[in-house]
């Protein structure tokens, strides 16, 4: 997608995002965890790599909602809303195997999403994906010098 968004955006792999069939939720904790399916297999997302307050206290606000329908209507439309201004393209399909609608501006595409997908891509834009965070435990360069290193094997 040709974008003149004033930061790079980042591709994730999707691979990750997988949903479960028969998942059993009992006052609010999992008792059958369901069949897993990774339903985004070599599939992509395209995003900005960023989060702005709004989304913060929007993301905050579904954490700890009410049960109450219109708090959680409003808060699905400002998450919703913070996705479809953040996923700029993706490769998605949908349970059928069709091409899902293109998400950049596009809420309406967010809220046909299944709960799991929608969760995983909250967690990708704020860089938190199993694969997201696999890169983040690369080791660090070696940063001591020869005289450090000496140092550091004598003790």
């Amino acid at each position: 997608m040709a974008n003149n968004f004033k930061i790079p955006t980042k591709k994730i792999d999707s691979s990750d995002c997988i949903v479960h069939i028969g998942q059993q939720i009992q006052d609010g904790n999992i008792v059958e965890q369901g069949q897993p399916y990774a339903i985004h297999k070599n599939e992509w997302v395209e995003l900005l790599p960023l989060i702005t307050m709004k989304e913060s206290f929007a993301l905050m606000k579904i954490a700890n909602m009410d049960d109450t329908a219109s708090n959680v209507d409003n808060s699905l439309n400002e998450v919703c809303q913070a996705l479809a201004k953040r996923v700029v393209d993706w490769n998605w399909t949908g349970l059928d195997g069709k091409e899902l609608p293109k998400p950049y501006q596009n809420v309406e595409v967010f809220k046909d999403l299944v709960n799991e997908e929608l969760i995983w891509l909250i967690t990708a834009t704020t860089g938190e994906t199993p694969s997201e965070q696999k890169k983040d435990l690369s080791p660090l360069p070696n940063t001591l010098s020869e005289e450090g290193q000496s140092n550091q094997l004598k003790q």
